[in-house]
């Protein structure tokens, strides 16, 4: 084997050890987002972080493009959180989940499987939630909001990677 072949192998092979040793970094965000959902009084609030949790579940077991019947439903959750979302007074708090709809609106769009165009438009987004995140002083709130932003992180991350 040429050192050639052999950096060959390595570079092939960096994304796939990089996507693996992301993988219980996502899943222990998205296990800490759910636990802090479960924990939600407020029934607006509850109801729309459910639909994202659930929309998250449904990303997280996907690989490659998401199924027909997959689009439909996250669809439908995404229309759940824009009609929840409406009602919203806070202004901060409207900022976030408008941004979280832009994200989701894209990433269902793409199938589950980001373009290069739609990662280059979605990175300002990801930065506008996270500036808006890090003004969050409820530490409850804080922790799912994290959880959220990290799991947004990790899917443009991945996508980049994939480019």
């Amino acid at each position: 084997m040429t050192i050639r072949t052999l950096w060959a192998l390595l570079f092939l092979a960096a994304p796939t050890v990089a996507a693996a040793q992301e993988q219980p970094r996502v899943s222990a965000q998205w296990a800490v987002m759910k636990a802090n959902v479960a924990t939600i009084r407020n029934v607006p609030e509850k109801e729309r972080w459910t639909a994202n949790v659930e929309l998250w579940q449904l990303h997280l077991a996907q690989t490659g493009r998401m199924a027909a019947k997959d689009h439909e439903q996250m669809s439908k959750l995404l229309d759940m959180i824009r009609y929840n979302v409406s009602r919203i007074r806070n202004a901060p708090e409207k900022a976030r989940w408008t941004a979280n709809i832009q994200l989701w609106t894209v990433l269902i769009d793409d199938e589950g499987v980001l373009s290069r165009a739609s990662l280059t438009k979605l990175t300002p987004v990801l930065d506008t939630l996270k500036a808006n995140v890090a003004q969050i002083t409820f530490a409850e709130e804080r922790e799912r909001w994290d959880a959220n932003r990290e799991l947004w992180q990790s899917v443009l991350a991945r996508s980049a990677a994939a480019f």
